[in-house]
């Protein structure tokens, strides 16, 4: 055992988070109280259905938190319900127990593989069994049933989980997610799956599994959080902090303190995050361990050396990728763009730099990185004051605009990547980085109080660098200059790790890529042999030779550290992960490695993507039918603006046209004005919500070198218009005078998409042309058709009318296709369509 007084940890961790409870109607957030109403089939209010209250409870011993979350909710309908909900966990938790509570009966969660416990659920559930089933959509995104919920019956759901803090600058972080942010989701439309707003694609094939409703505007989502920390860090405890919460705190020694939210009824729409600093000199390496059977399990933590100074700074190429997304509308880019600003003007003499901005494209300030000088980085503060929020989360694209080109030969290429990782295809992101960074060095900065963390901690683990959150309270200056003391060297470089005298098999991580900042090294593995040995960790520290070796005694016997095996089987799950990310993101990754993750998952009884915890109470039968499935939205995140990822609220109104009836007002399509260029283009609308953005491919090119805007003014499109009273959807109601409708019909179509038309009528046959910057190709073209809706039907008539659809907005009324020139009229034809217009080049 250790200095750092490691004791047995005990006990299970629970959940908080957004509750998703579906209901075949709609549901509406009620005044006041929070709760919420549900709307019954027929338009009728019906009874109140509030997820009542979420408990946290976290136990930290050293580096390791148990964590217990406890959620209750209330059917207060007058019919037996199925609740859904979705909520986030730590991206590092090891999710290993899940109970349920009914009245005064405890049903104990047992693990299965995934199809498994869905068939049982659902058997369960059909036989008016209560029963509940835990599924993992993403490591740190769950979905809970909870099935024939009896009028007036309580539920308690409990989920456990067990982490490593992560430790750094003599202090430890414990963060607890709350909401799930909002995702972009790329792709083609394929059903839904989920209760979510967002439809499955090719892309993300559980989108609506990861995108729970939120509430309206100035609506709660209807439930509040406690959560209490008790904190025994083993060494002395200097103070704590909690930047987004207040707290109180009781000290009960100068190693134990107890630390809860003033505010017992918190709105749950941001992360927890409390950060301990403690007697730094004091934390030393140290060795876990646990054996009580034939394997045994071991945590390795070994301190790195202080940071040397180098003698001579290496000149650096500093990448600069900031995300102008709808979602980082408001205060999330204005933070981003506080912090970037600092860390430019730290910039070392010799390095070279870019900046790389994108939502659904992205753009680059210069065709190639250019010299740090006073012209060069004024011209660049001046394009980072103009950038603006608005559009989807394309990363993708980012990530091969920055890695298509290799770095100079002499230069190590470090890349910022700042964002709030709201997208659906984490795992494609995590592939792309790790297949194409080369010898990059990649550093996200997740900006927001709410960011997807899973996803910014894996491109850095994959990308080679470290991770940095920057809370919208945080300064930048503090931000950028860490930053800085990181990249100025390693704190540790060729990192090796060798046993001696004891047998120790699967270790993770297997590679160890360079130390940037002074956070402890740690290794996790299993034996099967008691014995004695040493451990051995070599590297370079400032260029010179470094060799830190620990004594290690792996018991026949210690029942302390139960956590160790979880913690161990985690890794081994990241590590297996690891060897296939575009599969993950399919739900499909070779069947050798699932069924490898399947059988650790099994044995240890942790979650992953491929199984999951279902309980089912055998001994009561419910009554009344199948139950009413009810759908709670989820807050929105803290500082994320509701605008710039569902569109905007203000309303277009209506006209009231020569043929004596009413139509959309007429809209002109976003610009953008690029001043003291003369690059101006239009940059076609993307739709509602405005977060969905297009896709990569429709986007305008990328500007000429040198020729960049400095400020972008974007006359951004409203989201769909009201209808009168009494109008039909998407009619516009005309006399038979031809020329009226054909006039009806001309204004569905942008000025430039008739000229097309002219164009293709003259010369006749198919052809392949360009017409300012569009294009057809043999007689085709690719077009955005803005919609009343998005139903089937609708869907139906617009590929009767010939438009093959290539993309469509997964919440919102636009879709992307080809279409030939000469069918262009039929489908403005539709009364569903509202404006089509041409999809540009560049």
């Amino acid at each position: 055992m250790t200095v750092l007084g490691w004791r047995a940890l005990v006990g299970i961790i629970a959940v908080s988070g957004a509750l998703v409870l579906a209901q075949v109607g709609r549901v509406a957030a009620a005044e006041g109280n929070g709760s919420l109403t549900v709307i019954e089939p027929d338009g009728k209010p019906g009874a109140a259905c509030p997820l009542e209250h979420t408990s946290v409870k976290a136990d930290i011993s050293g580096f390791v938190a148990r964590v217990t979350v406890n959620q209750t909710f209330h059917n207060r309908s007058e019919k037996k319900i199925e609740a859904v909900y979705t909520f986030p966990l730590s991206e590092n938790a090891a999710v290993d127990d899940m109970t349920m509570l009914v009245g005064k009966r405890v049903v104990k969660g047992t693990m299965k593989r995934r199809e498994e416990a869905r068939k049982i659920y659902e058997h369960a559930r059909e036989r008016g069994h209560m029963a509940s089933l835990l599924d993992q959509q993403r490591p740190n995104i769950f979905t809970q049933s909870v099935a024939n919920i009896m009028p007036g019956e309580k539920v308690e759901i409990t989920i456990a989980y067990v982490e490593m803090l992560p430790y750094g600058d003599g202090a430890f972080t414990f963060s607890f997610p709350m909401v799930v942010g909002p995702r972009f989701i790329p792709g083609a439309p394929r059903g839904s799956s989920g209760t979510g707003w967002a439809r499955d694609t090719n892309q993300v094939i559980d989108a609506s599994r990861i995108t729970p409703p939120v509430p309206a505007k100035g609506k709660r989502a209807g439930h509040d959080i406690d959560l209490q920390v008790a904190i025994n860090a083993g060494v002395p405890i200097r103070g704590v902090d909690s930047k987004l919460h207040e707290v109180s705190t009781v000290r009960k020694n100068e190693s134990l303190w107890l630390v809860s939210l003033s505010d017992k009824k918190e709105i749950p729409n941001r992360d927890f995050v409390l950060r301990y600093t403690v007697a730094g000199e004091q934390v030393r390496s140290g060795v876990l361990t646990h054996r009580d059977g034939e394997e045994g399990y071991f945590t390795i933590v070994m301190i790195p050396p202080k940071r040397v100074k180098p003698d001579q700074v290496a000149p650096k190429e500093m990448i600069f990728v900031i995300d102008c997304s709808g979602s980082q509308r408001g205060l999330p880019l204005e933070k981003a763009k506080e912090t970037m600003r600092y860390v430019i003007d730290k910039m070392n003499p010799d390095d070279t730099f870019n900046i790389i901005d994108f939502n659904y494209n992205a753009r680059a300030l210069f065709s190639e990185p250019k010299k740090n000088g006073r012209e060069n980085r004024e011209k660049a503060l001046r394009y980072l004051e103009g950038l603006r929020a608005n559009g989807g989360t394309w990363m993708g694209p980012a990530v091969e605009t920055v890695c298509k080109s290799p770095a100079a030969e002499n230069r190590l290429r470090i890349v910022t990547f700042m964002t709030d990782g709201y997208v659906g295809n984490d795992f494609e992101i995590i592939s792309l980085v790790k297949k194409l960074r080369g010898k990059s060095r990649w550093f996200p900065f997740g900006t927001g109080n709410s960011v997807n963390r899973f996803l910014l901690d894996r491109m850095a683990r994959v990308g080679g660098g470290e991770v940095e959150y920057i809370l919208l309270n945080s300064p930048g200056k503090e931000v950028a200059e860490k930053f800085y003391r990181r990249i100025a060297s390693p704190v540790l470089t060729d990192i090796t790790v060798s046993f001696d005298g004891v047998t120790v098999e699967d270790v993770y991580p297997k590679a160890v890529s360079d130390l940037w900042d002074g956070k402890p090294l740690v290794f996790k593995g299993r034996y099967t042999k008691p014995g004695k040995g040493r451990v051995t960790v070599r590297g370079f520290s400032g260029g010179k030779p470094y060799e830190q070796t620990l004594e290690v005694n792996l018991p026949d016997k210690d029942t302390a550290n139960e956590a160790l095996g979880s913690l161990w089987a985690r890794a081994k799950v990241d590590d297996l992960m690891d060897g296939d990310w575009m599969g993950m993101q399919r739900g499909a990754p070779p069947a050798e490695i699932k069924e490898k993750i399947v059988k650790v998952a099994l044995a240890h009884r942790i979650m992953t993507q491929f199984t999951s915890f279902v309980a089912v109470e055998e001994t009561v039968v419910t009554v009344g039918g199948k139950p009413t499935r009810v759908t709670v939205p989820v807050e929105m995140p803290d500082g994320v603006s509701r605008e710039g990822v569902f569109g905007g609220e203000k309303k277009r109104g209506w006209t009231f046209n020569l043929k004596g009836s009413y139509e959309p007002s007429k809209t002109r399509p976003a610009r953008a004005v690029y001043p003291k260029s003369n690059d101006t283009r239009s940059i076609p609308y993307t739709g509602s919500p405005v977060h969905t953005g297009i896709p990569a491919a429709a986007a305008p090119a990328e500007q000429s070198p040198e020729r960049v805007r400095e400020v972008r003014q974007y006359k951004a499109a409203d989201k769909e218009p009201d209808r009168p009273e009494g109008l039909k959807d998407g009619t516009v109601q005309s006399r038979d005078e031809s020329g009226l409708r054909t006039a009806a019909v001309n204004r569905k179509l942008s000025s430039e998409l008739r000229k097309v038309i002219d164009l293709a009528e003259k010369k006749g046959t198919p052809v392949t042309f360009v017409h300012g910057n569009i294009k057809v190709t043999e007689g085709k073209i690719t077009v955005q058709a803005r919609l009343t809706g998005s139903s089937e039907e609708i869907l139906k008539k617009l590929e009767e009318a010939g438009l093959k659809i290539e993309f469509k907005a997964s919440a919102g009324s636009t879709v992307i296709g080809v279409i030939s020139v000469e069918k262009l009229k039929a489908l403005a034809e539709i009364p569903a369509v509202l404006l089509v217009e041409a999809v540009t080049a560049g």
